[in-house]
């Protein structure tokens, strides 16, 4: 009987093994790819003179600021819009998956399973009250990716003001509770 219930258990656990690398993976994707755009970006803001201009304690001289013109594509969706819906994709995708764990018959599998639902219920719940607080306040339009270590933050902007960084600074350091060195905020027009 143990035989029998040995090799079920042990693709499970291969299974969430692969899934936590992939979530991983993605993390770092992302990381990469905001990286890979910041560098090759023609346009950059010193972040310290800004601060030195600012009366504000929020603004953080290692946040690096990036600006590019986005051209919208011949649909007329823009940056923004296919983010979301990639986003949501993945979202749905992730929680299929994740959905047919939790009616597993093995506990620790199970666990497991509700532990990733929680764990991506709370990331999607920061990012829509980080989105929606930044437009309340102004912004017109903006996505976030909110990582377990950073936040990653994309305004609809040709630049930002000293005080504006610090708006969204203090809107993701209330929501995530996460180091100023760890808010990446960039710019697209």
């Amino acid at each position: 009987m143990k035989s029998k219930l040995r090799k079920p258990l042990i693709i499970i656990n291969n299974f969430l093994q692969l899934w936590r690398v992939l979530g991983l993976a993605a993390c770092l994707v992302i990381i990469f790819g905001a990286l890979w755009v910041w560098s090759n970006s023609p346009r950059h803001v010193d972040t310290a003179k800004l601060t030195a201009q600012s009366s504000s304690p929020l603004v953080d001289s290692s946040i690096k600021i990036q600006y590019e013109t986005i051209q919208p594509d011949g649909t007329g969706e823009n940056y923004f819009v296919n983010y979301r819906l990639k986003r949501d994709q993945f979202r749905q995708e992730t929680k299929s998956m994740i959905s047919e764990l939790l009616d597993s018959t093995v506990e620790k599998t199970k666990i497991q399973a509700q532990e990733q639902w929680l764990t991506l219920s709370s990331k999607i719940e920061k990012e829509d009250e980080i989105e929606n607080l930044l437009k309340i306040k102004g912004f017109k339009d903006l996505v976030t990716d909110v990582c377990p270590d950073n936040v990653t933050v994309i305004v609809y902007a040709s630049g930002l003001t000293p005080n504006e960084i610090s708006i969204i600074q203090e809107v993701v350091v209330r929501v995530t509770n996460v180091r100023l060195d760890k808010i990446m905020i960039s710019t697209k027009q």
